[in-house]
């Protein structure tokens, strides 16, 4: 009787690889029983917490929201059996169809981590598509044995169903996961051995040097800190007023900072913000990017205050001080003190304050700057920062926190609401921050969290500058 039990469990797991390596099932019927759904149920679900408090690393807590997302994503897993049983010519039995919904998902969660750990940059998207073929070539193939034929309308629905879930993931963060750092600021970053560590360090001024000589200079001739008219520091240069009389044209120079490298969106943000400032502003040629990210320590220049000071006081002396404009995009955690996080790995790097950047940037000697801070409390930047001939935008109050920086994300909401949508549209900076506020506003609403309340301050010299030289027409 045993026995009997012991073969019968091992005759359904055998079926159920069949299916999985697209063979057909020698009793269908008696295959999708209780016993094989259950187990692919248990077996996903243990496989996803394992792999999701891997991704996470050191230094997380529970998260008991993630409840919510996780029934979500089974209430998904029922609708999707529904679909395929009831629209299936002849209908199926619902119990046949969940089993086909859920045998595959234990490798769908390892072969998912895998594209993230591996395939990150240009390769993720090819290797989703991939991945993506291959679930529907099981569904229709599973369908199809089930079945005994085709059953095209079923697989449509299913797929349709399963893109607008994902599509609305995207746009809400709906991503399943039990785990959240304890703090914005103090977050756990990805392991680094010492010897990478100590590579980065010894070879960061190196690297920043190397960055800095790509960036071209200004289209007007260079007066900054050594350039060639001779004009060191930010001699003749005032503060604080409107525009010279030296005519509307200037250049702008782009610098991003993605201060964060644990988690890949805010790397991914200061990337999209250099194309479309560069789009928009013709910039392209004069962007400089430093980036903490733990998926690539090899591309661009470390992300640390120190390596924002000098690289601030290397874009200067490519500058015309007195026309050119600094576009400086920010994207980290945030704090009230305020603060942004800076971390890669084990680096003992310094926090970025409000007063420290207000310094790098004085020290320069740029006097006309467009700053972009992504990141929780960002408003409490405003202050220290502002002046007539400066453009302060914030994805958040000074006591407000920011939504969207999670490791699953390409972007943070700001970040889509701006870089993404509002500024390759608008007619204007303050157009675009009018776009990204409403735009924001109206998705916390329905997500019911406490507003981020975007703020920002547009000096009156700035803003008349740069209504001298309006941004580049859209792309269509």
């Amino acid at each position: 009787m045993q026995l009997t039990g012991i073969n019968r469990r091992s005759n359904r797991f055998a079926q159920l690889l069949r299916l999985l390596t697209l063979r057909g099932l020698d009793d269908p019927a008696a295959s999708a029983s209780d016993a094989p759904v259950a187990g692919c149920i248990g077996l996903a679900l243990a496989a996803w917490v394992i792999v999701d408090r891997l991704q996470w690393g050191a230094g997380v807590e529970f998260d008991a929201f993630g409840i919510a997302t996780l029934a979500l994503a089974a209430l998904l897993l029922l609708a999707l059996a529904y679909l395929m049983a009831r629209l299936s010519r002849p209908a199926l039995p619902m119990r046949a169809t969940l089993l086909i919904a859920v045998a595959p998902l234990t490798l769908l969660i390892l072969a998912a981590a895998l594209i993230e750990r591996y395939a990150a940059g240009r390769w993720q998207p090819l290797a989703t598509l991939l991945l993506a073929g291959v679930v529907l070539l099981y569904a229709a193939h599973s369908l199809r044995v089930l079945s005994g034929r085709w059953q095209l309308r079923a697989l449509l629905a299913a797929s349709a169903l399963l893109g607008g879930y994902l599509w609305l993931g995207q746009r809400m963060d709906l991503r399943p996961t039990l785990w959240a750092p304890p703090d914005n600021v103090a977050e756990a970053d990805a392991p680094m051995s010492p010897q990478v560590a100590e590579s980065l360090l010894f070879d960061a001024r190196t690297r920043l040097d190397e960055a800095l000589e790509k960036v071209a200079g200004s289209d007007g001739g260079v007066n900054g800190a050594g350039g060639v008219n001779g004009v060191s520091g930010v001699s003749g240069v005032s503060r604080g007023g409107g525009s010279r009389a030296d005519g509307g044209g200037y250049s702008v120079f782009f610098v991003g900072f993605a201060g964060v490298s644990s988690q890949k969106v805010f790397a991914e943000e200061i990337k999209l913000a250099a194309h479309v400032v560069g789009e928009r502003f013709d910039s392209d040629a004069r962007q400089l990017l430093l980036i903490n990210d733990h998926r690539d320590v090899d591309s661009y220049p470390l992300a640390s205050v120190s390596a924002l000071r000098y690289a601030l006081a290397g874009i200067a002396g490519k500058m015309n001080l007195q026309r050119d404009v600094l576009f400086l995009a920010l994207s980290s955690h945030g704090s009230e003190e305020p603060l942004l996080s800076v971390s890669n790995g084990i680096l003992p790097l310094e926090q970025l304050s409000a007063d420290e950047l207000a310094s790098a940037l004085h020290d320069s000697g740029i006097r006309w700057r467009v700053i972009v801070i992504s990141a929780c409390h960002a408003g409490a930047f405003i202050e220290p920062l502002k002046d007539a001939d400066t453009v302060v935008i914030t994805a958040a109050a000074a006591d407000r926190t920011s939504f969207g920086c999670a490791d699953d994300r390409e972007l943070t909401y700001f970040g889509e609401a701006f870089y993404r949508d509002a500024l390759p549209r608008a007619k204007s900076l303050q157009d675009a921050f009018a776009l990204t506020r409403s735009a924001i506003a109206a998705r916390e609403r329905a997500e019911k969290v406490t507003p981020s309340d975007p703020q920002a301050y547009f000096g009156p010299g700035i803003a008349q500058r740069l209504a001298q030289q309006p941004m580049r027409a859209p792309a269509r």
